[in-house]
């Protein structure tokens, strides 16, 4: 069989194809990404990094300080309690020495009274003489 008279034409062909490519350009740019959107929230993500990072370093360095504040105050308040206790038998320890000078000093005069006997002259002799009155 013979298709004499049909001539075939080529520009056929190239328009199909030409309209295939302009197609696809089309589907493609219609599903592009967007890099300008891409870029922005890649400097966006990297900046939250950041402040995170800035962020975590402000909280372990708040810790540290707020550890070694406690720490000073923890020595301080034992210092107190120390100084506290020293105070108080510093105190016990004068009341103690008060108390034994006291005795030894009552015994000491007790033991250097006079011994005046006793007169049948009534209020008028030596033995109504009261010692325990303070003359000095």
């Amino acid at each position: 069989m013979r298709f004499a008279g049909q001539a075939i034409n080529g520009g056929n062909y190239i328009n199909a194809a030409s309209n295939a490519n302009k197609d696809i350009s089309a589907a493609l740019a219609k599903t592009a990404p967007d890099w300008g959107t891409s870029s922005k929230m890649g400097m966006k993500n990297a900046a939250e990094e950041a402040m995170a990072g800035m962020q975590a370093s402000a909280d372990v360095a708040t810790a540290g300080i707020t550890g070694e504040a406690l720490a000073q105050q923890g020595a301080l308040q034992a210092a107190g309690i120390k100084a506290q206790g020293e105070a108080a038998a510093s105190a016990t320890q004068s009341q103690g020495l008060s108390s034994m000078l006291g005795s030894i000093g009552g015994a000491a005069i007790g033991a250097f009274k006079p011994k005046a006997a006793t007169t049948s002259f009534g209020s008028y002799g030596p033995s109504n003489f009261n010692l325990n009155q303070n003359f000095w």
